[in-house]
C-alpha cells in the first residue's frame, strides 16, 4: 500500500510540473494593450524572444528606438536559487502555479516581473513592479505572438 501512494504521489507531481507553461516564442509589443507608467524614451517597439526548455529560461529583449535597437540577454534557471545576472545584479527565477517570477535586486534596486499568458496561447503578459532610487512604476507589457509565415 505504501509502494502505490509513493508511486501516485511521484506521478502527481510529475503531472503537476509537465502543466508549467511552456513561453517558448517570439513576442511583439502590443501598443494599445500594454499599459506602461515608465515608457523608456523614444522607444518604438519591443520584441522579446523566449527560448524555454524544463527549467532553463532564456530571454533576449530587444528594445528598438527607432533605427537604434537596445538588447539585454537573461538566461536563468526556475529553481528559485539566487545567481548573478546582467553582471553583477542578483537575479532568480520562479515557477509559480500560473506564472513565472523573475525577482533582479542589488542595493537600493527591486526589479519583480510576473511571466503568463494573457487572455490565450497568443497573448504574453510580463507584469513588472519597478522601484529604485530614481524611479518606481508599475508597468504591464503585452505582447503578441509572431505566427510564422
Amino acid at each position: 500500500m505504501k509502494g502505490l501512494i509513493i508511486v501516485s504521489i511521484l506521478l502527481l507531481s510529475q503531472s503537476v510540473f509537465a502543466q508549467n507553461q511552456n513561453y517558448s516564442g517570439i513576442w511583439i509589443l502590443n501598443n494599445e494593450k500594454t499599459k506602461l507608467q515608465a515608457r523608456p524614451d523614444g522607444m518604438t517597439s519591443s520584441v522579446f524572444i523566449i527560448k524555454q526548455s524544463g527549467r532553463n529560461f532564456s530571454l533576449t529583449i530587444h528594445h528598438v528606438f527607432g533605427a537604434i535597437q537596445d538588447t539585454v540577454l537573461l538566461n536563468m534557471i526556475s529553481d528559485g536559487k539566487t545567481r548573478k545576472v546582467l553582471g553583477s545584479f542578483n537575479g532568480k527565477l520562479e515557477q509559480k502555479e500560473n506564472y513565472l517570477q523573475i525577482t533582479i535586486w542589488d542595493k537600493n534596486f527591486l526589479d519583480k516581473v510576473q511571466y503568463k499568458f494573457g487572455s490565450n496561447k497568443d497573448e504574453f503578459i510580463a507584469d513588472e513592479v519597478l522601484k529604485s532610487d530614481s524611479d518606481n512604476h508599475h508597468n504591464v507589457w503585452v505582447f503578441d505572438r509572431q505566427i510564422s509565415k
